[in-house]
């Protein structure tokens, strides 16, 4: 491997110190070393270059000694820079970066696991206020749950599913409502809200969840089936076979595809007729996006 001239050893150091300035300790020290290591043996840079070099490398060393991680392993302070020991210095520097990473790396991993079990024994919690009847008590914890990670996947849903299922499914939606404000694209999140809706007896808001999930989602098999049992239970009987077909056009032999066909086809109006005349595709009635 070539040399390294005296102008990549300085951007090194300088990387290094602005490192240090912003506190990344770690990074710093192994930009230090970096430096050290193209000085250590480093025969092309000579003269003026080289004592210009030297005085930029005790600059290097005497502020990475003052880094916290150093200092704690160098109480008497014997950290310097000495001629023809960068070598050493560079290999000590990775060593306390080494250690440094390794530590943050673990407080990362501490604290992620903290908050997991907290968000863990809040939803606990939430569920035991349901089972006893406390609901205004459940409500709060789970409010707590969503405001204190509202980054933890589907906490939002996890959420409304818990009021939805204790039999509030119009107090679950400000919770569905939330998760699709921080994901447009949470399918299954729509999926709940429409649920929620259905058992409320409010089937046109639930429709338009179900439209909202095609329009930023697409037409999923899992929106069409949604779309065919809510039809069905409001004797919407065209527009449930059109969701069926739609379905289907997805993925032909769906389990629950024959059985909602045997209870639409005999109620099915002219539009439903037609279409099985022709054959052709369906087309649902949405809003053009």
């Amino acid at each position: 491997m070539a040399a390294k001239g005296a102008k990549a050893i300085r951007e090194d150091a300088a990387r290094a110190l602005a490192l240090k300035r912003r506190g990344e300790s770690a990074r710093a020290l192994r930009a230090a070393a970096e430096a050290l290591r193209g000085a250590d043996g480093n025969r092309t840079v000579v003269g003026r270059e080289r004592i210009e070099l030297e005085y930029r490398l005790r600059e290097l060393v005497e502020a990475m000694a003052g880094a916290p991680e150093v200092a704690a392993l160098d109480a008497a302070g014997r950290v310097a820079y000495k001629k023809g020991l960068e070598g050493k210095l560079a290999v000590f520097f990775d060593s306390v970066a080494g250690k440094a990473e390794a530590q943050r790396e673990a407080a990362v991993l501490a604290a992620r696991q903290a908050a997991q079990d907290e968000a863990e024994s809040l939803m606990r919690q939430a569920g035991k206020a349901v089972a006893e009847g406390e609901y205004p008590a459940a409500r709060r914890l789970l409010n707590a749950l969503c405001e204190r990670h509202p980054d933890r996947p589907g906490v939002w849903r996890d959420a409304g599913m818990l009021l939805a299922k204790a039999g509030f499914p119009m107090d679950a939606l400000p919770f569905f409502d939330k998760g699709l404000e921080a994901d447009r694209r949470d399918g299954p999140t729509y999926i709940a809200a429409a649920d929620a809706c259905r058992e409320a007896g409010e089937p046109g808001t639930a429709e338009k969840y179900l439209k909202a999930a095609v329009k930023y989602i697409g037409g999923t098999p899992t929106a069409y089936l949604a779309m065919a049992r809510l039809f069905v239970a409001g004797r919407k009987w065209d527009k449930a076979h059109d969701a069926v077909q739609s379905l289907l056009s997805l993925e032909p032999g769906h389990p629950e595809a024959a059985g909602l066909l045997a209870e639409i086809m005999p109620r099915v109006g002219m539009d439903g007729g037609a279409a099985r005349r022709t054959g052709k595709p369906i087309v649902i009635d949405f809003p053009k996006f």
